[in-house]
């Protein structure tokens, strides 16, 4: 299982008449991958997408969904209401096994789909 370390840019809340969802947009640059880029969709359990990541051919750019149980999901606002002077960090561990070089630099030579197994974020508060 690998893991993957992203730094926290930006975050907005979005919401969607059809299919009537509301999430949360995390824009993060990875930490552990040179130049990587990734957009995270953090949604509640009510919605039937699956925890998993998207990595596109030859780049390290990554799209996916993480699930928040309910009551962390309707807190989570409250979360980025205030300014922080670090920034967040989010480790999510995947399935699949990436090949990263000694520079840093991923090296694939599909797009990926990897089940998301599980993720950690942290949030300065001080």
């Amino acid at each position: 299982m690998n893991k993957l370390e992203m730094q926290i840019q930006s975050v907005d809340v979005r919401y969607e008449n059809n299919p009537n969802i509301m999430y949360y947009n995390l824009s993060c640059s990875l930490l552990n991958i040179y130049k990587g880029r990734c957009d995270l969709f953090l949604v509640s359990s009510k919605t039937h997408l699956k925890q998993e990541l998207l990595i596109k051919h030859n780049r390290a750019i990554m799209e996916g969904n993480i699930i928040a149980q309910d009551d962390f999901f309707e807190k989570f606002h409250t979360l980025f209401s205030m300014r922080f002077e670090k920034p967040g960090k989010i480790v999510l561990y995947v399935c699949e096994d990436l090949k990263i070089n000694n520079q840093g630099i991923l090296e694939i030579q599909n797009e990926i789909i990897t089940k998301i197994n599980n993720y950690k974020i942290y949030l300065p508060l001080l």
